[in-house]
């Protein structure tokens, strides 16, 4: 019947060894059944979706291919793993993740229209792959999330890899029988993720600073929240820099406001870095309060990962120079 014809056909380009075709007389043919024992079934289709996309050849490395197969055993050993916890209390981690996982739908649905299967394969098997790590790092544990999660995961799966998909299905119904997962705008928290880049860039701060002190063995590390009228002035900042990059008619619309007028000299140092570098500015601003909530969340994991004391202070509250160079989305750190 008519309704049940393709509605396109698509043919891949050529599969190639290095620098060469692959062919029987010049070699670098390797027999299916062979192959598949080797690597596994799963292994190539991940290898062909991920290194090449439908228009531009694919070079054949057997190396790159094992590559893919650890990847794959890799997610198996996770999956595994998460099925153990049996966390039932939510924690700021969870609406992460939910955010995260609905996120990847969004752009995965994108790039299924565009026929980008590296797309797929990339945040599929790779950046979700993560995303679980961090998760279990941070201390996730929600059970009942988790279960959820790993349904979408094996969904997204299963076009590319449908045996470790449905080996890792643990529901009646076959995946490949099962609708397709898709976003829900509502689960979306861009605040919550961006909380999270903010834990993830502290560590990378952290790590940075001792490497450059050359300190080996840390006894305390205090983080300093940013003074409040900072997030006043960058939300005024994030509004003004769409209209001009003139930094005279920058200041002039932030220096009506009486609050950074008395600050003028400090409020002229930070507009003028962040006019010459946008980039400086978080592309998601929160409160001093959420700042201080998630860092304070996140306390506990800091501590045992740097094996110190971790105190958390409100730049109001001190006056050393490491709490005045706090910024939004952006700590002051200091070590001893």
């Amino acid at each position: 019947p008519e309704e049940k014809w393709p509605r396109g056909i698509m043919v891949n380009w050529w599969v190639t060894g290095k620098g060469s075709k692959i062919s029987k007389s010049k070699g670098g043919a390797e027999p299916i059944p062979d192959a598949i024992k080797k690597y596994g079934v799963d292994a190539m289709r991940l290898y062909y979706a991920h290194i090449g996309s439908p228009h531009t050849d694919i070079v054949w490395e057997e190396e790159v291919v094992l590559h893919y197969k650890n990847a794959l055993e890799r997610i198996h050993t996770v999956v595994e793993s998460l099925r153990e916890l049996s966390g039932t209390k939510k924690k700021m981690i969870d609406a992460w993740l939910e955010s995260k996982v609905h996120q990847h739908l969004k752009k995965i649905h994108h790039a299924m229209q565009q026929y980008e299967l590296r797309e797929l394969a990339s945040v599929t098997y790779f950046t979700m792959y993560d995303d679980m790590r961090w998760y279990v790092r941070r201390g996730g544990e929600n059970k009942k999330l988790l279960e959820g999660v790993i349904s979408i995961w094996c969904a997204l799966m299963n076009p590319i890899t449908p045996h470790l998909s449905e080996e890792l299905n643990t529901k009646k119904e076959l995946v490949s029988a099962s609708a397709w997962p898709t976003s829900d705008e509502k689960k979306i928290d861009l605040k919550t993720e961006s909380a999270e880049d903010l834990v993830q860039a502290t560590i990378g701060s952290i790590r940075n600073v001792l490497k450059l002190a050359k300190i080996e063995k840390l006894q305390k590390c205090t983080l300093f929240i940013s003074e409040k009228w900072k997030y006043e002035l960058c939300n005024l900042l994030s509004k003004e820099i769409k209209v001009t990059r003139n930094i005279a008619e920058v200041m002039k619309k932030v220096l009506e406001h009486e609050e950074m007028k008395v600050r003028g000299k400090d409020v002229s140092g930070i507009v003028t870095s962040i006019l010459k570098d946008p980039s400086k500015l978080p592309a998601i601003i929160l409160s001093q309060e959420e700042e201080e909530a998630v860092m304070k969340d996140a306390q506990e994991y800091l501590a045992k990962e740097f094996e110190c004391e971790v105190e958390i202070i409100l730049g109001e509250e001190s006056q050393h120079p490491k709490a005045k160079s706090a910024m939004p989305g952006k700590v002051g750190i200091l070590v001893e």
